[in-house]
């Protein structure tokens, strides 16, 4: 991985990380449904501001079919289906709960690509989604008895 891809990737886990504190406190006295909507106004409205200053509206002017339909696939799952069931479990739940569940998102896209886009399954990749299970279990405290 290039310094600036870990970069990113480190920038991607404190947004990630400490978004669950806000979402929290922000379902104290919203609804599930109105935190997503309102969420995605702003990053919308955010990207969009950035977007035409960083030349991303010619990309999206010229972009293929197939391309769009892909992201309007993906956005149906992550940001639609996906964040309306995270603010739902958080309402019910902890958010220390709740996060290491969701955050283990990464078994799914490891199985699915290796399943559609070929990719080696690799004993670094088998450790690695056991220790994750490992660690959801033990921060979530699934399989405990009440």
């Amino acid at each position: 991985m290039s310094r600036t891809a870990l970069l990113y990737a480190i920038i991607a886990l404190v947004g990630w990380g400490s978004a669950p504190l806000f979402d929290k406190l922000a379902l104290g006295s919203l609804s599930a449904g109105a935190t997503v909507v309102l969420r995605t106004v702003f990053a919308s409205l955010m990207l969009v501001g950035y977007g035409a200053t960083a030349g991303w509206l010619q990309d999206i002017t010229s972009a293929k079919a197939i391309p769009v339909l892909l992201l309007a696939v993906g956005t149906l799952l992550s940001p639609v289906v996906g964040n309306f069931a995270y603010m739902k479990a958080l309402q019910g739940a902890e958010a220390s709960q709740v996060t290491p569940i969701t955050a283990s998102y990464s078994l799914v896209a490891v199985t699915l690509a290796i399943v559609f886009l070929g990719e080696r399954l690799t004993s670094p990749k088998i450790l690695g989604a056991v220790l994750i299970v490992v660690g959801v279990m033990l921060v979530s405290g699934l399989g405990r008895t009440a």
